[in-house]
């Protein structure tokens, strides 16, 4: 199992989010189930999906290699003098956050603090952490990222190639958001059926440009995930067909000679 895929299975928890101008894709008249609210979706901005140039494909590849062999001089030299840290909590209560970080005067300075923004959990005796364990946490993040990318844009990284989709959203909108929950969002209109069956009937429909609220369903098979419509009722998904707004990843942008820097580093934790 991937880093990433560890990270979400143990910090899983259910779903909320909040707002835009009005209802959308709900049934009118939908009753709300027992002690869930209607609510107004999270208007999102959700980056483009991309194609990436060949030689940024061979530039990802030889970084996933430096990260797999702990070569973290190779890493250092692929980052720009100046990265972005782009972090967030796991629910859409907390929006994603950018600064400037750097520059750094060798690679282990540069890996171990970024590797703080991907560590989970207390600190240890002491209070601070090994840097060798943020190197080593910041390096396998890396080799997961690059491994199957979802090549795509960040709104807050502007021009970046991105290996994942980045969203964002304003938490302060006047929203009511369940600080407990975590939200998914879809690239394309998704249908909400009223149970995980293919041919279930469909009570609702996702639609992209928004934060949908995830929530509980009994009995929900492997490959399926309950999400409640801004009725307050709740169907069940394809896991294939959202995405989670909270992303892990790395960005790059073209250097001044002709090839790729590493720009920003994305994180979400609790």
């Amino acid at each position: 199992m991937s880093m990433r895929r560890a990270v979400f299975r143990l910090l899983s928890l259910p779903v909320v989010a909040a707002m835009c101008l009005g209802p959308v894709g709900a049934i009118a008249g939908a009753p709300a189930e027992d002690g869930l609210r209607p609510y107004r979706p999270l208007t999102a901005e959700v980056g483009a999906a991309l194609t990436p140039p060949a030689d940024l494909l061979d530039a990802a590849k030889q970084l996933r290699a430096a990260a797999i062999a702990k070569d973290t001089r190779a890493v250092f030299a692929m980052m720009g003098d100046k990265v972005t840290i782009i972090s967030s909590g796991l629910t859409p209560a907390a929006r994603r956050d950018a600064e400037r970080k750097g520059p750094w005067p060798h690679a282990e300075a540069a890996l171990a603090e970024i590797g703080g923004y991907f560590m989970e959990g207390d600190l240890p005796v002491g209070g601070t952490v090994d840097p060798a364990a943020r190197i080593t946490q910041v390096l396998e993040m890396i080799a997961d990222a690059t491994e199957q990318p979802e090549w795509g844009r960040d709104p807050l990284v502007k021009g970046g190639f991105c290996t994942y989709r980045g969203v964002r959203w304003d938490a302060g909108a006047g929203a009511t958001i369940d600080s407990g929950s975590r939200g998914i969002y879809v690239p394309a209109p998704t249908p909400v059926r009223d149970s995980a069956a293919a041919k279930a009937a469909v009570i609702g429909t996702l639609k992209p440009g928004h934060i949908y609220l995830q929530d509980e369903l009994d009995g929900l098979p492997d490959g399926w995930r309950g999400v409640r419509l801004p009725s307050g009722r709740v169907g069940a998904v394809r896991d294939a067909q959202v995405r989670d707004p909270a992303v892990w990843g790395l960005c790059f942008l073209s250097n001044a000679k002709g090839g790729w820097s590493i720009a920003a580093f994305s994180s979400a934790l609790l």
